[in-house]
């Protein structure tokens, strides 16, 4: 199975691209992670004449990020739900579960 690809672009005006009003806090501290929830669709597919296999380039068509703390434990839940039904684990490896944790603001070790 070939992966998936982003296109470079992000959607243009504020109204579909959120992470214009992030830029003071991106700037201000690069090495926080931030969480957004995204909603894409296909640009291309691109096909190896090689090996027949298919890429597709996912184009983000709205960016909203969310700094909330409620918003982002129940954010939490949907991204671990929708992992353990992707995955079929239950647990996430203990370095990805710490980098989840801080990306949404619970630094807690529940």
């Amino acid at each position: 199975m070939s992966e998936a690809k982003f296109s470079s672009g992000l959607p243009k005006g504020e109204t579909v691209n959120g992470l214009t009003a992030m830029t003071g806090q991106m700037s201000e501290r690069p090495e926080a992670l931030h969480v957004a929830v995204i909603v894409f669709d296909t640009s291309k597919i691109t096909i190896d004449t090689d090996t027949g296999d298919a890429t597709p380039t996912a184009r983000i068509r709205r960016i909203e990020p969310i700094t909330i703390a409620d918003d982002k434990k129940q954010l939490n839940k949907l991204v671990t739900r929708a992992f353990e039904q992707r995955t079929g684990k239950t647990v996430l490896p203990l370095d990805l579960e710490d980098e989840i944790r801080s990306a949404f603001g619970d630094d807690s070790s529940e």
